[in-house]
């Protein structure tokens, strides 16, 4: 006859708590191999150990995403065997079943955007005089071994959002409109303003330029790396952009 544990209440002998405890907290452990994975590509990355391609195609979307399903699986197997694994076993079971989740929808946010996504890493409010980068930002770009800037020339995308300013904003306006929507400014004049904007897990990087004429203000925004979309991101920066522009008039 097997008496309740006085410390837990449980019906289940010590012998057996104290090992699907340890399973427990080893299922937990499997549960967060994805995360550790990918944020040790993203941390490889920014050392230059691994390039782009390796670090976001390779080793997060095609290891990380299929064994994320796997931690799910041991996720659900953790909260089972914490139930009779004594005082705390619910812990572990808890932790895995919230990184499972968390993980899950990381990648589903991920994929959705970027089914959704009809741009290109591309983006301008004047297609037919588009806003030209200095000198200086193209030798960054091309040393960085970034595409050209018509790369996309005959397939831009759509981004609703990209229309231009129909006024001549003031300098201070246009640093606002880059500062705000996340970008490092790089460079502020009369007629126009630069910046970089950089992801903050893999460190993609982005340029940004402000064109200001009388009458109308142009933006562009692109990717700096090769890669052919960028789910949408460049889009949404360029529209946030030139919503603080629009908020500062």
């Amino acid at each position: 006859m097997v008496y309740p544990d006085p410390m837990t209440h449980s019906t289940t002998p010590f012998a057996v708590q104290q090992s699907r405890y340890r399973q427990a907290w080893t299922g937990l452990g499997i549960v967060l191999i994805v995360p550790v994975l990918v944020f040790g590509a993203c941390v490889a990355l920014r050392l230059g150990l691994i390039p782009l391609s390796v670090a976001l195609d390779l080793i997060t979307l095609g290891i990380a995403w299929p064994l994320s399903w796997l931690g799910a699986i041991a996720a659900l197997g953790t909260v089972w065997i914490s139930r009779s694994a004594g005082k705390g076993g619910w812990i572990p079971g808890v932790l895995a079943i919230t990184a499972a989740v968390i993980t899950l929808g990381v990648f589903m946010v991920h994929f959705q955007k970027a089914g959704a996504d009809t741009s290109r890493p591309n983006v301008m409010t004047d297609a037919l005089d588009p806003p030209a980068f200095r000198t200086a930002i193209m030798n960054t770009r091309r040393a960085a071994g970034a595409p050209p800037l018509d790369r996309w020339v005959g397939d831009p995308g759509r981004c609703p959002g990209a229309t231009a300013v129909m006024t001549q904003v003031a300098p201070g306006v246009a640093g606002y409109g880059l500062q705000q929507a996340g970008f490092r400014i790089t460079s502020l004049g009369v007629a126009r303003a630069d910046g970089v904007y950089k992801g903050f897990w893999f460190g993609r990087t982005w340029d940004a330029v402000i064109r200001i004429r009388p009458g109308r203000t142009d933006v562009r925004v692109i990717a700096r790396d090769d890669r052919p979309t960028d789910e949408g991101q460049a889009c949404r920066l360029a529209t946030r952009i030139l919503d603080n522009l629009q908020v500062r008039e």
